[in-house]
């Protein structure tokens, strides 16, 4: 079974193809940009899981950490557009967002006082972090431009 990843990028693939021959509707245009949005996240996400250290030492791991951080600070603030939203949507975007700001300051606690039990701790703590609030991110982004 093909990761969201993989999914998002055949369907980058499929919508560029709509470019190049000009078919491409603006409703298609706002859902790609989604889309390259999506991707980015994702890809930077798998790269701080590629990219964590390996260590004990709280200083490279807490700088790692800081990158991370700055992300999913982020991802709680930014892209809030998308298809108008009655009530029903609104109290759906509110909802996920609830959840994701709880799982965001879940993780935030947990690395506020983080003692790495063995090197590769800190590497699977981060896996964990993301493998925990990309399905809650993906949620919320679902409630502004479903595809």
């Amino acid at each position: 079974m093909a990761t969201t990843l993989e999914q998002y990028n055949q369907m980058k693939q499929q919508l560029t193809a709509k470019i190049a021959d000009g078919t491409m509707t603006v409703d298609q245009l706002l859902g790609y940009q989604e889309l390259l949005y999506r991707i980015s996240v994702l890809e930077s996400c798998m790269n701080f899981v590629k990219t964590a250290p390996v260590t004990n030492d709280m200083k490279v791991m807490s700088y790692h950490y800081q990158v991370v951080e700055a992300l999913f600070t982020c991802l709680l603030q930014e892209r809030q557009f998308g298809i108008p939203a009655d009530d029903v949507v609104r109290k759906q975007r509110a909802t996920a967002l609830e959840n994701l700001q709880t799982v965001v300051n879940s993780f935030r606690k947990q690395f506020q006082s983080f003692k790495p039990a063995a090197p590769e701790a800190y590497r699977a703590a981060v896996t964990k972090m993301v493998n925990t609030i990309l399905p809650a991110w993906l949620q919320y982004r679902f409630t502004y431009i479903p595809f």
